[in-house]
Protein backbone atom coordinates (compact mmCIF):
# COMPACT_ATOMS: atom_id res chain seq x y z
CA UNK A 1 0.00 0.00 0.00
CA UNK A 2 2.73 2.58 0.75
CA UNK A 3 4.46 1.91 -2.58
CA UNK A 4 5.18 4.80 -4.85
CA UNK A 5 2.75 4.16 -7.75
CA UNK A 6 5.40 3.30 -10.32
CA UNK A 7 7.39 0.91 -8.13
CA UNK A 8 7.06 -2.41 -6.35
CA UNK A 9 8.62 -2.50 -2.90
CA UNK A 10 8.95 -6.27 -2.85
CA UNK A 11 12.47 -6.29 -4.19
CA UNK A 12 14.21 -9.49 -5.16
CA UNK A 13 17.30 -10.46 -3.22
CA UNK A 14 18.74 -12.12 -6.29
CA UNK A 15 22.13 -10.65 -7.08
CA UNK A 16 21.74 -10.11 -10.85
CA UNK A 17 18.62 -8.04 -10.23
CA UNK A 18 20.64 -5.71 -8.03
CA UNK A 19 23.58 -5.57 -10.38
CA UNK A 20 21.76 -4.27 -13.40
CA UNK A 21 23.76 -5.27 -16.48
CA UNK A 22 24.67 -8.68 -15.14
CA UNK A 23 21.02 -9.54 -14.71
CA UNK A 24 19.70 -8.17 -17.97
CA UNK A 25 17.51 -9.88 -20.53
CA UNK A 26 20.32 -12.02 -21.87
CA UNK A 27 20.35 -14.06 -18.68
CA UNK A 28 17.36 -16.36 -18.82
CA UNK A 29 16.72 -19.41 -16.69
CA UNK A 30 16.27 -22.89 -18.07
CA UNK A 31 13.23 -24.68 -16.64
CA UNK A 32 10.58 -27.22 -17.65
CA UNK A 33 8.10 -24.54 -18.65
CA UNK A 34 10.77 -22.87 -20.72
CA UNK A 35 10.92 -26.06 -22.77
CA UNK A 36 7.20 -26.55 -23.13
CA UNK A 37 5.13 -23.42 -22.59
CA UNK A 38 7.65 -20.97 -24.03
CA UNK A 39 8.59 -22.84 -27.17
CA UNK A 40 6.45 -20.52 -29.28
CA UNK A 41 9.07 -17.82 -28.72
CA UNK A 42 12.42 -18.03 -30.48
CA UNK A 43 14.03 -16.42 -27.49
CA UNK A 44 12.83 -19.31 -25.33
CA UNK A 45 14.91 -21.56 -27.58
CA UNK A 46 17.90 -19.32 -27.01
CA UNK A 47 17.12 -19.23 -23.29
CA UNK A 48 17.33 -22.98 -22.76
CA UNK A 49 20.91 -22.85 -24.01
CA UNK A 50 21.91 -19.59 -22.33
CA UNK A 51 20.43 -20.30 -18.90
CA UNK A 52 21.70 -18.44 -15.84
CA UNK A 53 21.88 -20.36 -12.57
CA UNK A 54 21.79 -17.13 -10.57
CA UNK A 55 18.16 -16.64 -11.60
CA UNK A 56 16.91 -20.01 -10.28
CA UNK A 57 15.03 -18.67 -7.27
CA UNK A 58 13.37 -16.00 -9.36
CA UNK A 59 12.03 -18.47 -11.93
CA UNK A 60 10.98 -21.06 -9.37
CA UNK A 61 8.62 -18.59 -7.72
CA UNK A 62 6.88 -17.63 -10.96
CA UNK A 63 3.77 -19.06 -12.50
CA UNK A 64 4.32 -21.19 -15.62
CA UNK A 65 3.39 -18.32 -17.91
CA UNK A 66 6.15 -16.06 -16.67
CA UNK A 67 8.98 -17.40 -18.89
CA UNK A 68 6.98 -16.43 -21.97
CA UNK A 69 6.91 -12.81 -20.90
CA UNK A 70 10.62 -12.69 -20.11
CA UNK A 71 11.48 -14.47 -23.33
CA UNK A 72 9.52 -12.02 -25.43
CA UNK A 73 11.35 -9.08 -23.88
CA UNK A 74 14.72 -10.32 -25.16
CA UNK A 75 13.73 -11.45 -28.65
CA UNK A 76 16.76 -11.43 -30.99
CA UNK A 77 16.64 -9.32 -34.12
CA UNK A 78 14.51 -10.84 -36.86
CA UNK A 79 16.17 -12.45 -39.87
CA UNK A 80 15.72 -10.43 -43.08
CA UNK A 81 13.02 -12.77 -44.42
CA UNK A 82 10.02 -12.62 -42.11
CA UNK A 83 6.55 -14.05 -42.33
CA UNK A 84 3.90 -11.82 -43.91
CA UNK A 85 1.27 -10.07 -41.80
CA UNK A 86 -1.71 -12.41 -41.56
CA UNK A 87 -5.17 -11.27 -42.55
CA UNK A 88 -8.39 -13.19 -42.03
CA UNK A 89 -7.53 -16.66 -43.29
CA UNK A 90 -9.51 -19.90 -43.15
CA UNK A 91 -8.24 -22.27 -40.41
CA UNK A 92 -7.55 -25.01 -42.95
CA UNK A 93 -5.37 -22.76 -45.12
CA UNK A 94 -1.67 -23.53 -45.45
CA UNK A 95 0.14 -20.38 -44.31
CA UNK A 96 3.74 -21.61 -44.59
CA UNK A 97 5.70 -24.54 -45.97
CA UNK A 98 9.06 -25.20 -44.29
CA UNK A 99 11.24 -27.75 -46.07
CA UNK A 100 8.08 -29.53 -47.18
CA UNK A 101 6.32 -29.31 -43.79
CA UNK A 102 2.98 -27.49 -43.99
CA UNK A 103 1.85 -25.11 -41.27
CA UNK A 104 -1.86 -24.29 -41.08
CA UNK A 105 -3.70 -21.23 -39.88
CA UNK A 106 -5.44 -23.37 -37.25
CA UNK A 107 -2.04 -23.97 -35.60
CA UNK A 108 -1.36 -20.24 -35.54
CA UNK A 109 -4.80 -19.66 -34.02
CA UNK A 110 -4.14 -22.24 -31.30
CA UNK A 111 -0.87 -20.56 -30.37
CA UNK A 112 -2.50 -17.14 -30.23
CA UNK A 113 -5.31 -18.44 -28.02
CA UNK A 114 -2.70 -19.82 -25.65
CA UNK A 115 -0.96 -16.47 -25.44
CA UNK A 116 -4.29 -14.79 -24.74
CA UNK A 117 -4.92 -17.31 -21.95
CA UNK A 118 -1.48 -16.60 -20.51
CA UNK A 119 -2.17 -12.86 -20.51
CA UNK A 120 -4.64 -13.39 -17.69
CA UNK A 121 -7.16 -10.97 -19.14
CA UNK A 122 -4.72 -8.05 -19.27
CA UNK A 123 -5.48 -7.35 -22.92
CA UNK A 124 -8.59 -5.12 -23.12
CA UNK A 125 -11.46 -6.83 -25.00
CA UNK A 126 -11.62 -3.98 -27.52
CA UNK A 127 -7.97 -4.59 -28.47
CA UNK A 128 -8.04 -8.37 -28.87
CA UNK A 129 -8.76 -8.19 -32.63
CA UNK A 130 -5.82 -5.81 -33.08
CA UNK A 131 -3.65 -8.11 -30.98
CA UNK A 132 -4.55 -11.13 -33.12
CA UNK A 133 -3.70 -9.26 -36.32
CA UNK A 134 -0.34 -8.05 -35.04
CA UNK A 135 0.67 -11.15 -33.11
CA UNK A 136 -0.32 -13.58 -35.86
CA UNK A 137 2.71 -12.59 -37.94
CA UNK A 138 5.06 -13.08 -35.03
CA UNK A 139 3.59 -16.44 -34.03
CA UNK A 140 3.86 -17.73 -37.59
CA UNK A 141 7.43 -16.51 -37.90
CA UNK A 142 8.39 -18.31 -34.69
CA UNK A 143 6.57 -21.48 -35.74
CA UNK A 144 8.56 -21.44 -38.97
CA UNK A 145 11.83 -21.24 -37.03
CA UNK A 146 10.72 -23.95 -34.60
CA UNK A 147 9.78 -26.24 -37.48
CA UNK A 148 13.12 -25.61 -39.16
CA UNK A 149 15.04 -26.40 -35.97
CA UNK A 150 13.01 -29.57 -35.35
CA UNK A 151 13.61 -30.69 -38.93
CA UNK A 152 17.34 -30.14 -38.42
CA UNK A 153 17.25 -32.03 -35.10
CA UNK A 154 15.56 -35.00 -36.79
CA UNK A 155 18.18 -35.01 -39.54
CA UNK A 156 20.86 -35.01 -36.84
CA UNK A 157 19.07 -38.03 -35.26
CA UNK A 158 18.69 -36.28 -31.92
CA UNK A 159 16.55 -38.35 -29.55
CA UNK A 160 14.94 -37.56 -26.21
CA UNK A 161 15.02 -40.21 -23.50
CA UNK A 162 12.71 -40.78 -20.57
CA UNK A 163 15.54 -39.57 -18.33
CA UNK A 164 15.64 -36.28 -20.25
CA UNK A 165 11.92 -35.83 -19.62
CA UNK A 166 12.26 -36.79 -15.95
CA UNK A 167 15.07 -34.28 -15.42
CA UNK A 168 13.07 -31.54 -17.12
CA UNK A 169 10.05 -32.26 -14.91
CA UNK A 170 12.07 -32.47 -11.71
CA UNK A 171 11.33 -29.63 -9.35
CA UNK A 172 8.81 -28.07 -11.71
CA UNK A 173 7.34 -24.93 -10.10
CA UNK A 174 3.56 -24.78 -9.91
CA UNK A 175 1.24 -22.04 -8.67
CA UNK A 176 0.12 -22.70 -5.07
CA UNK A 177 -2.74 -25.16 -4.87
CA UNK A 178 -2.58 -26.18 -8.54
CA UNK A 179 -1.73 -29.45 -10.23
CA UNK A 180 0.19 -29.62 -13.48
CA UNK A 181 -3.04 -30.25 -15.37
CA UNK A 182 -4.86 -27.26 -13.85
CA UNK A 183 -1.88 -24.97 -14.44
CA UNK A 184 -1.71 -26.06 -18.07
CA UNK A 185 -5.46 -25.65 -18.51
CA UNK A 186 -5.14 -22.03 -17.37
CA UNK A 187 -2.73 -21.54 -20.28
CA UNK A 188 -4.96 -23.26 -22.82
CA UNK A 189 -2.92 -26.48 -22.87
CA UNK A 190 -3.61 -30.12 -22.09
CA UNK A 191 -1.10 -32.74 -20.98
CA UNK A 192 -0.69 -34.15 -24.49
CA UNK A 193 0.18 -30.68 -25.83
CA UNK A 194 2.58 -30.16 -22.95
CA UNK A 195 4.38 -33.48 -23.43
CA UNK A 196 4.79 -32.91 -27.16
CA UNK A 197 6.08 -29.38 -26.79
CA UNK A 198 8.41 -30.37 -23.97
CA UNK A 199 9.86 -33.13 -26.14
CA UNK A 200 10.21 -30.73 -29.08
CA UNK A 201 11.83 -28.13 -26.85
CA UNK A 202 14.33 -30.63 -25.49
CA UNK A 203 15.21 -31.74 -29.02
CA UNK A 204 15.93 -28.15 -30.00
CA UNK A 205 17.92 -27.63 -26.83
CA UNK A 206 20.08 -30.67 -27.56
CA UNK A 207 20.57 -29.56 -31.16
CA UNK A 208 21.74 -26.11 -30.13
CA UNK A 209 23.99 -27.48 -27.41
CA UNK A 210 25.53 -29.83 -29.98
CA UNK A 211 26.03 -27.09 -32.57
CA UNK A 212 27.07 -24.29 -30.24
CA UNK A 213 28.91 -26.48 -27.75
CA UNK A 214 31.25 -24.77 -25.33
CA UNK A 215 32.15 -21.87 -27.58
CA UNK A 216 31.54 -19.37 -24.80
CA UNK A 217 34.96 -19.04 -23.20
CA UNK A 218 35.37 -16.03 -20.92
CA UNK A 219 38.75 -15.05 -19.49
CA UNK A 220 39.43 -13.53 -16.08
CA UNK A 221 40.68 -10.42 -17.86
CA UNK A 222 37.33 -10.00 -19.65
CA UNK A 223 35.54 -10.35 -16.32
CA UNK A 224 37.77 -7.73 -14.72
CA UNK A 225 37.27 -5.31 -17.62
CA UNK A 226 33.50 -5.74 -17.43
CA UNK A 227 33.58 -5.16 -13.68
CA UNK A 228 35.65 -1.98 -13.98
CA UNK A 229 33.49 -0.54 -16.76
CA UNK A 230 30.26 -1.32 -14.88
CA UNK A 231 31.35 -0.64 -11.31
CA UNK A 232 28.56 1.86 -10.75
CA UNK A 233 26.10 -0.99 -11.28
CA UNK A 234 27.80 -3.21 -8.71
CA UNK A 235 26.48 -1.24 -5.77
CA UNK A 236 23.86 -2.61 -3.43
CA UNK A 237 21.62 0.19 -2.16
CA UNK A 238 20.99 1.12 1.44
CA UNK A 239 17.88 -0.74 2.57
CA UNK A 240 15.55 -0.76 5.52
CA UNK A 241 13.23 -3.44 6.86
CA UNK A 242 10.12 -2.01 8.44
CA UNK A 243 6.63 -3.15 9.24
CA UNK A 244 3.50 -1.07 9.31
CA UNK A 245 -0.17 -1.13 10.12
CA UNK A 246 -2.37 0.94 7.82
CA UNK A 247 -5.70 2.49 8.68
CA UNK A 248 -6.93 3.90 5.40
CA UNK A 249 -9.43 6.62 4.68
CA UNK A 250 -11.46 6.97 1.46
CA UNK A 251 -10.26 8.97 -1.51
CA UNK A 252 -11.38 12.59 -1.16
CA UNK A 253 -12.18 11.93 2.50
CA UNK A 254 -13.52 14.89 4.46
CA UNK A 255 -12.14 16.00 7.83
CA UNK A 256 -14.62 13.85 9.74
CA UNK A 257 -13.65 10.66 7.89
CA UNK A 258 -9.96 11.40 8.40
CA UNK A 259 -10.52 12.09 12.09
CA UNK A 260 -12.31 8.75 12.50
CA UNK A 261 -9.45 6.87 10.81
CA UNK A 262 -6.86 8.77 12.84
CA UNK A 263 -8.60 7.97 16.12
CA UNK A 264 -8.61 4.28 15.26
CA UNK A 265 -4.93 4.40 14.29
CA UNK A 266 -3.99 6.19 17.52
CA UNK A 267 -5.81 3.56 19.55
CA UNK A 268 -3.94 0.76 17.79
CA UNK A 269 -0.63 2.58 18.24
CA UNK A 270 -1.21 2.80 21.99
CA UNK A 271 -1.68 -0.96 22.09
CA UNK A 272 1.59 -1.48 20.22
CA UNK A 273 3.50 0.90 22.49
CA UNK A 274 2.12 -1.08 25.43
CA UNK A 275 3.59 -4.28 23.97
CA UNK A 276 0.81 -5.77 21.83
CA UNK A 277 1.79 -8.30 19.15
CA UNK A 278 2.46 -6.21 16.02
CA UNK A 279 1.88 -9.03 13.53
CA UNK A 280 -1.38 -10.03 15.22
CA UNK A 281 -2.74 -6.47 15.17
CA UNK A 282 -1.71 -6.10 11.52
CA UNK A 283 -3.55 -9.26 10.53
CA UNK A 284 -6.67 -8.18 12.39
CA UNK A 285 -6.71 -4.47 11.52
CA UNK A 286 -4.40 -3.42 8.65
CA UNK A 287 -5.93 -2.18 5.41
CA UNK A 288 -2.81 -3.02 3.38
CA UNK A 289 -3.59 -6.35 1.65
CA UNK A 290 -0.06 -6.51 0.23
CA UNK A 291 1.53 -7.01 3.65
CA UNK A 292 -1.30 -8.16 5.90
CA UNK A 293 -0.26 -11.82 5.84
CA UNK A 294 3.43 -11.03 6.44
CA UNK A 295 2.98 -8.96 9.56
CA UNK A 296 3.09 -5.71 7.61
CA UNK A 297 6.76 -6.17 6.73
CA UNK A 298 8.64 -4.72 3.75
CA UNK A 299 12.33 -4.47 2.87
CA UNK A 300 13.15 -1.68 0.40
CA UNK A 301 15.73 0.90 -0.73
CA UNK A 302 15.16 4.60 -1.06
CA UNK A 303 12.85 5.64 -3.87
CA UNK A 304 10.47 2.68 -3.65
CA UNK A 305 7.91 4.04 -1.18
CA UNK A 306 5.95 7.26 -0.96
CA UNK A 307 8.16 9.98 0.62
CA UNK A 308 6.52 10.27 4.05
CA UNK A 309 6.59 6.51 4.60
CA UNK A 310 10.18 6.20 3.38
CA UNK A 311 11.40 9.07 5.56
CA UNK A 312 9.87 7.59 8.69
CA UNK A 313 11.19 4.09 8.03
CA UNK A 314 14.76 5.25 7.37
CA UNK A 315 14.93 7.83 10.17
CA UNK A 316 13.19 6.13 13.08
CA UNK A 317 15.21 4.38 15.76
CA UNK A 318 15.25 0.59 15.55
CA UNK A 319 12.31 -1.16 17.22
CA UNK A 320 10.64 2.18 17.97
CA UNK A 321 6.88 2.47 17.38
CA UNK A 322 6.89 5.75 15.50
CA UNK A 323 4.25 8.48 15.46
CA UNK A 324 1.40 8.22 12.97
CA UNK A 325 2.46 8.93 9.39
CA UNK A 326 -0.15 10.25 6.97
CA UNK A 327 0.05 9.43 3.25
CA UNK A 328 -2.52 9.39 0.47
CA UNK A 329 -3.32 5.83 1.56
CA UNK A 330 -4.21 6.62 5.15
CA UNK A 331 -2.48 6.58 8.55
CA UNK A 332 0.52 4.30 9.06
CA UNK A 333 1.99 3.00 12.30
CA UNK A 334 5.59 2.14 11.44
CA UNK A 335 8.25 0.14 13.26
CA UNK A 336 11.76 -0.03 11.79
CA UNK A 337 13.27 -3.47 12.31
CA UNK A 338 16.66 -3.32 10.55
CA UNK A 339 18.86 -1.04 8.47
CA UNK A 340 21.46 -2.23 6.00
CA UNK A 341 24.00 0.22 4.55
CA UNK A 342 24.74 0.19 0.84
CA UNK A 343 28.07 -0.96 -0.53
CA UNK A 344 29.91 -1.67 -3.76
CA UNK A 345 30.37 -5.41 -4.20
CA UNK A 346 33.93 -6.63 -4.65
CA UNK A 347 34.97 -8.40 -7.85
CA UNK A 348 35.14 -11.76 -6.07
CA UNK A 349 31.50 -11.38 -4.97
CA UNK A 350 30.20 -10.92 -8.50
CA UNK A 351 32.79 -12.77 -10.56
CA UNK A 352 30.63 -15.85 -11.17
CA UNK A 353 27.61 -13.73 -12.15
CA UNK A 354 29.67 -11.69 -14.60
CA UNK A 355 31.15 -14.83 -16.15
CA UNK A 356 27.67 -16.31 -16.64
CA UNK A 357 26.40 -13.06 -18.14
CA UNK A 358 29.27 -12.88 -20.64
CA UNK A 359 28.94 -16.58 -21.50
CA UNK A 360 25.22 -16.13 -22.12
CA UNK A 361 25.85 -13.17 -24.38
CA UNK A 362 28.32 -15.14 -26.49
CA UNK A 363 26.01 -18.16 -26.66
CA UNK A 364 23.01 -16.02 -27.56
CA UNK A 365 24.87 -14.41 -30.45
CA UNK A 366 26.08 -17.81 -31.66
CA UNK A 367 22.57 -19.28 -31.53
CA UNK A 368 21.14 -16.36 -33.49
CA UNK A 369 23.81 -16.69 -36.19
CA UNK A 370 23.19 -20.44 -36.40
CA UNK A 371 19.44 -19.97 -36.83
CA UNK A 372 19.91 -17.24 -39.42
CA UNK A 373 22.28 -19.51 -41.38
CA UNK A 374 19.74 -22.36 -41.30
CA UNK A 375 17.00 -20.08 -42.51
CA UNK A 376 19.11 -18.66 -45.33
CA UNK A 377 19.64 -22.18 -46.73
CA UNK A 378 16.10 -23.44 -46.15
CA UNK A 379 13.20 -23.51 -48.57
CA UNK A 380 10.40 -21.55 -46.93
CA UNK A 381 7.24 -20.52 -48.75
CA UNK A 382 4.21 -18.48 -47.70
CA UNK A 383 1.25 -19.52 -49.90
CA UNK A 384 -1.06 -16.97 -48.23
CA UNK A 385 1.16 -14.20 -49.59
CA UNK A 386 0.28 -15.04 -53.18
Amino acid sequence: MPHAPEHDARLSAIRPTRMGPVGDGADSQKGPYMHACSILSLCAIVAVVTSCSAETKKIETQAPSAPVASAASTMPARPPTAAPMLKTIAPTSVVAVVEGVELHQSEVNTRMERVLAMSGGHIPPERIAEFRAQFGKRVLDEMVMQTLLLKTAEQAKIAITTNDIAEALKGMPLPPGQTLESALAAQGMNRADFDKEMRDGLKIQKLLEKEIGNKAVVSDQQIKEFYESNKTHMATPETVTARHLLVKFPDNADDKAKATAKAKAEGLRKQLVAGADFAKLVKENSDDPGSKETGGEYTFPRGQMVPAFESAAFNQNLKEIGPLVETQFGYHIIQTLAKKPGKTMALDEVKDDIRKHLENKIKGEAVQKYIEALRAKATIKYPSQT
